[in-house]
């Protein structure tokens, strides 16, 4: 029976310090890659204004019953400011803004930043087609943080002549352009191409990997790196008129890696 109670107590201690080891570890991890979809200052990485083609929406929202006022500035691709806005956020409610209203017309790409003066929000991009035969193209993707990350990562890609990719990177800070490194790997992890871009203050970078990995056929990942101070925020934008669909999505905040490839 002694034997027994000690085996027991044994079994007892293993299992506890697995379960502080398994803790420990996936708090590790989510500090490592947090998914940052909400904060006080919060950035649409691609808005693109075409009222002919385009119906817009961006949609910002009070998860904390602050009742904040928000500020909503556009910027172009050279991070010139085009427009800026400010609304109140009803208490656990939302606003609903297109940004094509203050552009007068034109076709715009650009980026949006919304600071928030109260506490923190959450914020959408819609685009959907006044045309009902490309309404499969409707798209709608989270707001990133603005405060960015050192790495990102594109987990796929597709260079193709007949797909319609951008890989979107965008600078957050106002004040000073930043470096990033953009590597492409195939599938099985050989490198493709590694470039360096040089990205103005609140400007934005849009790639296709068609071109830079100069009319490949391929599909692979992107590692996206800081190289120096400042920070980035992106997306991966996929379409295909052929298969009929667009997608998406928001990078993946990883790790610096220790080692340059």
């Amino acid at each position: 029976m002694a034997q027994l109670l000690r085996s027991i107590g044994m079994l007892c201690i293993a299992i506890a310090y697995v379960s502080v080891v398994a803790r420990a570890q996936f708090a590790f991890e989510g500090e490592r890659a947090p998914q940052l979809r909400v904060g006080d200052q919060l950035i649409v990485n691609y808005f693109e204004a075409d009222p002919e083609m385009f119906e817009t929406h961006l949609v910002i929202t009070d998860h904390e019953g602050s009742g904040s006022v928000v500020n909503v500035l556009l910027h172009d691709l050279d991070g010139a400011l085009v427009s800026a806005q400010s609304f109140f956020l009803p208490i656990f409610g939302k606003v609903n803004y297109n940004p094509v209203d203050d552009l007068g017309g034109r076709k715009f790409k650009g980026t949006i930043r919304i600071y928030s003066d109260g506490g923190n929000v959450s914020a959408q991009y819609w685009q959907f087609y006044k045309n009902p035969d490309r309404s499969i193209f409707n798209t709608a993707i989270p707001a990133s943080d603005a405060h960015g990350s050192k790495a990102l990562l594109c987990q796929h890609f597709v260079s193709a002549p007949d797909i319609g990719a951008r890989l979107v990177l965008v600078n957050p800070a106002a004040d000073s352009a930043v470096t990033v490194a953009v590597t492409f790997y195939l599938d099985r992890g050989k490198q493709l191409t590694r470039d360096k871009h040089s990205i103005p203050p609140n400007g934005m970078l849009e790639l296709n990997p068609y071109v830079e990995n100069e009319g490949l056929i391929k599909t692979g990942l992107a590692y996206c790196e800081v190289i120096g101070e400042g920070s980035v925020t992106g997306e991966y934008w996929q379409s295909s008129e052929a298969e009929r669909y667009q997608v998406a999505l928001p990078l993946d905040i990883i790790p610096i890696r220790s080692k340059h490839w």
